[in-house]
């Protein structure tokens, strides 16, 4: 029997893609636009939606503002977790899920929001976990930044606390018995007593037990601190791999990290993020790549502000047309292996061919016709091991979506590699039944 392949979507709720060529016309602040690809998706058969979110406009390119705010780039962003909510309500099977971030939100807060919005879309939520690398969203909250891995220390407990407050309720604490007129057992509600090194919390948590009793883990660190989080964690990841053997050298990785947590490899899912370029005939797709290489100069500098904003570091001090010089991971104080990603397999690209690369968004250089591309999703599946992809594309490119559902989409399903029905009823289900 065939792996199947899962499929997920990834964007945020800000203007990405506002201009964009192919953008149909629609106001990003609005939930029609998310709602609408949703739907595509859903269609599809895509595991989930993920909102991905920011808490400030970076300064880390040229430390200002200016380049975020010119281009409407990641950090101008609305609340993530109220789109989901929106999301939820206009689809039936997918998952949705929203990005919060440990060190900048209460834990009792968290829990409580995510298990009501996991009762609102009858368990078809993911929590997103993220330390906050960006040092904006740190001065928006004055709060001081800790250091890479003290973040990652500080959401251990985090997490700790968030999975005893979601416990605090037996599964079958509710009775709900008009007869007697018992709500619940009080005997099977429990205060946790919460007390470590950074959090307190009395518990039990005010929410019932939710469809899948906790939120679906999603987690996205690439770092061997944020892999080991992970594998201790989340039941899915998600890397942007550029290189085949750097997709299995972090799917074998993090499989070996699982089973050392004593957890069953199968447990945690691996998606690859992808944009793949598609077009009905050869010609199309060629004409298609040859635009992606030469964008025009602001798009470079939006992409290479996105990059600074994503490590919490100034690449505008390096020269475009040269190769990077080392850097000290230890500077890096967002995603460390954001630059390395571009470096491996001999490559020595320069700045600007890494900008060029990252605002086309085509990691794994996945091209070709419908079919093509069905081929190149399957050797790599094949080659890594499993478990999926998440197609990175703002809400505005609709048509882009709708081409990858349509057409690439029952490739896979004829050749066994993509399910054609929803079988769970919540994410967690769905996610672990292939």
């Amino acid at each position: 029997m065939k792996k199947k392949i899962h499929f997920g979507w990834f964007t945020e709720y800000g203007p990405i893609g506002w201009d964009g060529q192919d953008a149909v016309e629609g106001d990003w602040r609005q939930p029609k636009l998310y709602q609408q690809m949703a739907q595509i998706c859903e269609r599809g058969l895509f595991d989930f939606a993920l909102f991905a979110d920011h808490l400030g406009i970076s300064s880390s390119f040229k430390g200002s503002i200016e380049n975020y705010v010119k281009y409407g780039l990641n950090g101008i962003n609305h609340d993530s977790t109220l789109l989901a909510a929106m999301v939820a309500a206009s689809t039936n099977h997918m998952g949705v899920g929203t990005t919060v971030s440990t060190m900048l939100t209460p834990p009792y807060l968290l829990a409580r929001q995510t298990a009501s919005l996991d009762h609102l879309s009858m368990g078809r939520v993911a929590w997103n976990v993220v330390t906050t690398g960006n040092a904006a969203g740190f001065l928006n909250f004055g709060v001081d930044q800790p250091a890479h891995d003290a973040r990652y220390d500080q959401a251990e407990e985090y997490l700790d606390l968030c999975f005893k407050l979601w416990s605090s309720w037996e599964p079958d604490a509710v009775m709900m018995d008009r007869e007697t007129g018992v709500f619940a057992d009080p005997a099977k509600v429990h205060p946790i007593h919460f007390e470590g090194e950074y959090y307190k919390s009395q518990g039990p948590l005010n929410v019932l037990p939710s469809p899948q009793g906790r939120p679906t883990i999603i987690q996205a660190g690439s770092s061997p601190r944020g892999r080991d989080f992970a594998a201790k964690w989340a039941d899915a990841v998600i890397v942007g791999a550029h290189y085949l053997d750097d997709m299995k050298a972090y799917y074998d990785d993090m499989k070996e990290r699982v089973t050392k947590f004593g957890r069953k490899p199968e447990e945690l899912k691996v998606f690859f993020i992808i944009k793949p370029v598609i077009g009905q005939t050869e010609e199309l797709v060629n004409r298609k790549l040859e635009a992606l290489k030469h964008p025009p100069e602001s798009v470079i500098h939006a992409a290479l502000s996105a990059l600074s904003s994503r490590m919490n570091y100034n690449l505008s001090q390096f020269n475009l047309d040269e190769p990077l010089p080392p850097i000290d991971e230890k500077e890096i104080t967002g995603g460390q292996t954001t630059l390395s990603r571009f470096y491996t397999s001999g490559r020595r690209p320069t700045l600007r061919e890494i900008a060029i690369e990252e605002a086309g968004g085509n990691k794994g250089g996945i091209a070709g016709t419908p079919e093509q591309v069905a081929d190149q999703l399957q050797h790599i599946m094949e080659s890594v091991g499993g478990d999926g992809f998440v197609v990175r594309v703002d809400a505005h490119d609709q048509s882009y979506m709708t081409e990858f559902v349509d057409t690439v989409i029952p490739v896979l399903q004829e050749r066994g590699l993509v399910r054609k029905a929803y079988k769970g009823k919540t994410l967690y289900e769905n996610l672990m039944e292939i």
